[in-house]
């Protein structure tokens, strides 16, 4: 991420979607791509000077998908309502980048290749081990994340421009002291109490439970002792692995395979190429004169009290970067070079290292190409193996000899639930589903109607056809087969029942000067602690203070913090009640240790909210007066549409 995200507006809504990851090369810096961007002429957002083309929203739209996959799992990111979620919100971030730049161009606000440039090589995520900018790893970070230097660039380009019309518009934003203040004190103030627990547990009932009470638990808790819904699945899967396996491919196919892709397999030769540059000739030439023999580049930059060399990596003499350098780079290993100019200024090159051309023999290959022939046919198969399993669906053919007819494999699933769980407790989704996701086939499962089959689905290694043979619905098990069950709950229900009884007696009973300690002392059922100092989210502020999680829950919070100083209260928590009185309501501190900091964190991140705002409503006004029309037909082609 640029820095200046990072440092001046790094949560502000508007900026979010502007950009991704900074990462990419110039090889050696091709300025003239950013001066002349190529025009793509399928344009997706167009708004004055400013156009999206349909390759960069498709391209920001798939690495925000690819992003919700490495976070949520490839289920949540492939959800259909998710994904169009996703595209409305690439779209509309696209939009307001259009936006912004149009009201900046029309204020003069102008970023200069040079700024672009600097900015970039400023970047660490470009920087060597040596924290020095590589042009070998910005090429890397290019390739990797799907960008070329015009695209990357113009990213960087709009980022400064943004920067520079919209950072006045929040640099100047304040919050008012009393708000912070108000702020700090409800999230910081801390209270202690005096505790006793009555756990539920310690409670003793004699009684048994009747009938009639077994029938009233039971039928105020029938959820509880419902079987769930139970479906018998059967599934036609068609596997690219199933359809064409690499062992079916012959030798004889893979050796004519290598020899007429033989030039794919050739590797060119490469040099270690190095470079030092300059402004003007008369510079590289001065430098160049301090050389003595044997001197490497470094040696030179160290004479010339200049910046150190360039690595620029290993490369092919077909590179673009060192076909600008011309013969300067076929010279002998070792042997610096004339001063030679570029569109960048002068160079000094240097080739270090040389790797002769290299062809990986055959039988490197033979298994990979083996299975890249595999994987070729597999996909011609799959399509045709999907046409004919959709065809003889169509037919009525009865789904397990269509899924053979089709070359797929026929799966029956017997009765399970939504967990793929049977009525015996046991696992039955393990087997026979190769790559196809287990959470996958239940969620298509329990969508599609008994009786039915669904429409052709794929998933990563091929499609699939599931169909509902049969379905239980959701069914209350008979209470003599539950009735130990409804007894425990009975039970449990009645110990709560009874330490809420204890609790609230001995709280009225409690006098105001009365000890609870000595409370405790007199019933070895109850347990006394001191509760705090925390904050009314539960947290202690203080390290040397564990808080007692038994003795908290939404319950006692409210009434604590709503409670003065010995007032007395009861209230529920996990597993019994709790009898407190407020011992000590604590302001905070607002210029002592640990608080100081956390009250200089709050106004800061107080000024950035009002400041992010500010930004917003700006940006928002700034739609109506710069209109920006949308290609819905190309955002619907890419994946839905976006209003």
């Amino acid at each position: 991420m640029i820095q200046w995200f990072q440092d001046a507006i790094k949560d502000s809504w508007v900026f979010k979607g502007f950009m991704i990851l900074m990462v990419a090369s110039f090889g050696i810096w091709g300025i003239g791509d950013v001066i002349t961007p190529g025009v793509d002429p399928n344009v997706a957002i167009q708004g004055g000077r400013f156009e999206v083309s349909a390759t960069e929203l498709q391209r920001q739209y798939a690495l925000q998908i690819d992003r919700l996959r490495e976070s949520l799992g490839a289920e949540s990111a492939d959800d259909a309502s998710m994904k169009k979620m996703v595209l409305d919100n690439t779209v509309q971030d696209l939009k307001q980048t259009a936006i912004t730049n149009m009201a900046a161009l029309e204020l003069g606000i102008i970023v200069t290749p040079e700024r672009v440039r600097d900015n970039i090589m400023a970047q660490s995520a470009f920087h060597d081990e040596t924290g020095k900018f590589s042009a070998l790893r910005f090429a890397e970070v290019l390739n990797q994340n799907q960008l070329t230097e015009q695209m990357f660039t113009k990213l960087v380009e709009d980022d400064l421009r943004q920067r520079l019309f919209l950072g006045p518009v929040g640099d100047n934003a304040a919050a008012p002291t009393a708000l912070i203040d108000s702020l700090f004190s409800y999230r910081s103030e801390t209270r202690v109490a005096d505790t006793l627990l009555v756990p539920a547990q310690a409670m003793v009932v004699a009684d048994k439970p009747t009938d009639e009470q077994l029938k009233k638990t039971y039928d105020e808790n029938v959820g509880t002792f419902t079987s769930p819904e139970y479906r018998t699945i059967s599934l036609a899967i068609l596997a690219r692995a199933n359809l064409v396996t690499p062992e079916s491919i012959d030798d004889e196919a893979v050796r004519k395979f290598y020899d007429e892709n033989i030039t794919s397999y050739r590797t060119p030769e490469t040099r270690k190429i190095s470079q030092l540059i300059f402004e003007m000739k008369e510079q590289a030439e001065a430098a160049r004169a301090l050389m003595a023999p044997g001197d490497d580049l470094a040696k030179i930059a160290a004479k010339a009290k200049i910046k150190a060399p360039i690595d620029l990596g290993e490369r092919a003499l077909t590179d673009p970067v060192i076909v600008s350098f011309g013969d300067a780079v076929k010279l002998p290993v070792g042997e610096v070079s004339q001063p030679v100019s570029t569109d960048l200024g002068w160079h000094l090159v240097l080739s270090s290292s040389i790797l002769p051309e290299r062809t990986t023999p055959f039988e490197e290959l033979r298994l990979q190409i083996r299975k890249s022939m595999a994987d070729d046919k597999s996909n011609d198969a799959l399509y045709g193996a999907s046409e004919k399993l959709e065809d003889e669906i169509a037919a009525g053919t009865p789904l397990e000899d269509a899924a053979k007819n089709s070359g797929g494999i026929y799966v029956s699933i017997p009765s399970i639930d939504r967990r793929g769980v049977n009525a015996g407790g046991m696992m039955e989704m393990n087997i026979g589903l190769g790559t196809l996701k287990q959470s996958t086939v239940l969620k298509v499962a329990f969508e599609t109607p008994v009786g039915t089959e669904s429409k052709l689905l794929d998933f990563e290694d091929g499609f699939y056809v599931l169909k509902i043979d049969a379905a239980t619905p959701p069914t209350p098990k008979p209470i003599e087969t539950v009735r130990t069950e409804v007894e425990k709950l009975w039970l449990n229900t009645q110990k709560i029942l009874a330490a809420k009884g204890v609790a609230e007696k001995i709280a009225a009973d409690l006098a105001p000067s009365a000890s609870l300690t000595s409370v405790a002392d007199k019933d070895k059922r109850l347990s006394y602690a001191k509760l705090g100092p925390l904050t009314r989210f539960g947290e202690s502020l203080t390290r040397d203070y564990v808080v007692d999680s038994k003795r908290v829950g939404p319950e006692m919070l409210t009434k604590l913090f709503s409670a003065k100083v010995s007032d007395n209260f009861v209230t529920s928590v996990q597993g019994g009640y709790v009898i407190a009185r407020v011992k000590d309501i604590i302001p905070p501190a607002k210029t002592e240790g640990d608080m100081a900091k956390s009250y200089t964190d709050l106004a800061q991140s107080t000024r950035n909210a009002i400041a992010q705002d500010l930004v917003r409503q700006f940006s928002t006004a700034l739609f109506d007066r710069y209109p920006v029309q949308i290609n819905a037909k190309v955002i619907s082609d890419i994946g839905g549409v976006a209003q």
